[in-house]
Order: C-alpha cells, then sequence, then structure tokens
C-alpha cells in the first residue's frame, strides 16, 4: 500500500476511572495586620523650651534652604565648568570653589542632625539633661548651643579640657 492510500483508523480513548482528589487542608493564617502610621500626638513642649524649639526649627529651615542652594549652585558650576575649556588655573579655582561648597554642605548637614536629634529631644521630654551625668544643662548654655547634649563639666572632660 501506498503512504497516501494507508487507512487511518481511530483509536477509542479509553476513559481512566477518576482518581479521588485529595483535598488539602485548609491553611490557617493570621489575620494581617497593616500598620496605619500613628496620627502625630501634640507633644506637650517645656513652656521654658518653647522658644528653644521654635529656634531649632527656624535654623533647620534655614540649613534646608542654603543646603538645597549649595546644591544647585555646585550642580551649574560642575556643568559650567565641564563645557568650558580652560588654563589650569581655570580648572583649579573651579575645583577649589567645589571642595568648599561640599564642606559647607557637610558642616550644614552636621548641624542639621544635632538640631534633628535636640528636637526629638524636645518631644521625648529629655531636652536640657545631661546625656552623661543625666544633670539639668543650665539654661545659659541651650540658649548659645541649642542642640547641646551634655553640661559643660562632661563636655569638657570629653574634650579634654
Amino acid at each position: 500500500m501506498a503512504r497516501s492510500q494507508k487507512k487511518t483508523t481511530a483509536k477509542k480513548s479509553v476513559k481512566k476511572p477518576a482518581r479521588p482528589v485529595k483535598k488539602a487542608a485548609p491553611k490557617i493564617t493570621k489575620p494581617i495586620l497593616i500598620a496605619k502610621a500613628a496620627p502625630k500626638k501634640k507633644v506637650r513642649v517645656d513652656p521654658a523650651f518653647q522658644p528653644l524649639l521654635q529656634k531649632l526649627q527656624h535654623r533647620r529651615n534655614e540649613i534646608t534652604g542654603q543646603v538645597n542652594h549649595l546644591e544647585q549652585d555646585l550642580r551649574e558650576e560642575i556643568a559650567d565648568n565641564q563645557n568650558i575649556p580652560g588654563d589650569m588655573a581655570d580648572h583649579g579655582s573651579g575645583e577649589l570653589s567645589q571642595h568648599l561648597s561640599v564642606t559647607l554642605m557637610e558642616n550644614d548637614r552636621i548641624e542639621l542632625e544635632r538640631i534633628e536629634k535636640a528636637i526629638s529631644r524636645i518631644e521625648q521630654g529629655i531636652y536640657g539633661q545631661c546625656e552623661v551625668c543625666e544633670k539639668a544643662i543650665p539654661m545659659a548654655r541651650l540658649k548659645a548651643i541649642p542642640w547641646a547634649t551634655r553640661c559643660i563639666n562632661c563636655q569638657s572632660r570629653l574634650e579634654g579640657a
């Protein structure tokens, strides 16, 4: 027989008996607790520290503005220095200016961290307390350095004076 003349026979499909399906035991899950941001509590600030808190917040806003301005100036300066050919003195001057800007931003960042910690201590009710000896930091020191965390004696010992 030629290939085209082969008879095709249909195979009968044989149904197998269905096996019982094992059901998995239901998983017991605990309800998922979605953490919601707790509403910010109104913190009672010691009235003696209220002017210092305002001073810290004002300084924080000042520094943030300065840092943003310095970053923008630095970006522009870097872009200008890359596009303008110049002699070595010009490039050296530009690099010195960039280094100064970065140093100023770093100093501002450190001061900003200290301010944030001071504001946090005010909110926790531990502001004005020396972190070493736990005595009260004199108000004159806090007015001069509102982010101070140590009394004069402990700070002097730390600095080795």
